[in-house]
């Protein structure tokens, strides 16, 4: 078959080019439809991603700053509140600070995460004006673990549960 049988086909059929044109739009159609829900999925799966890890890192933080903050309280209480010992703890409790402010900004925290985080934030800020207070007032020093502990609890959950 040469190539003259096929246009002279082609010329005596007027409405070919219209066939041609609408089964050429509905693969267009069909190939933008798979394409969106190609990338929808990869987004999708990026975010669940990124929200894991989030939690990862919110945990750590959140577990670092709840042994500094039992740390520093402990000591505290067993050696007493010196202006060096407190200075010392409240240089190691801004760290935690620092962690928890920037796992508070990465990338996959969510509202849900970011509530606990900035819990354990102000828990830690909380420890570190206390600490003159800790000899004289333990409880105050419980309540802020408790927070902690809450934060902590309230992460791990979530990771499970998503996980």
């Amino acid at each position: 078959m040469s190539w003259e049988c096929v246009s002279y086909w082609i010329e005596h059929h007027p409405g070919l080019a219209s066939w041609v044109q609408a089964v050429g739009s509905i693969v267009a159609i069909l190939a933008a439809i798979w394409i969106a829900n190609r990338d929808s999925r990869f987004r999708r799966n990026a975010d669940i991603e990124a929200r894991r890890g989030a939690l990862v890192r919110a945990i750590k933080a959140v577990e670092d700053a709840k042994s500094r903050v039992v740390s520093g309280l402990e000591g505290v209480t067993k050696l007493g509140a010196s202006r060096n010992l407190v200075d010392a703890i409240k240089a190691d409790l801004s760290k935690s600070e620092v962690h928890l402010k920037e796992a508070m900004s990465i990338q996959g925290v969510d509202s849900e995460i970011y509530i606990q985080l900035y819990e354990a934030r102000t828990a830690v800020e909380a420890a570190s004006q206390i600490l003159y207070l800790v000899s004289a007032e333990k409880q105050e020093g419980n309540l802020i673990l408790d927070r902690l502990a809450t934060a902590l609890d309230s992460l791990k959950k979530m990771k499970a549960l998503k996980a």
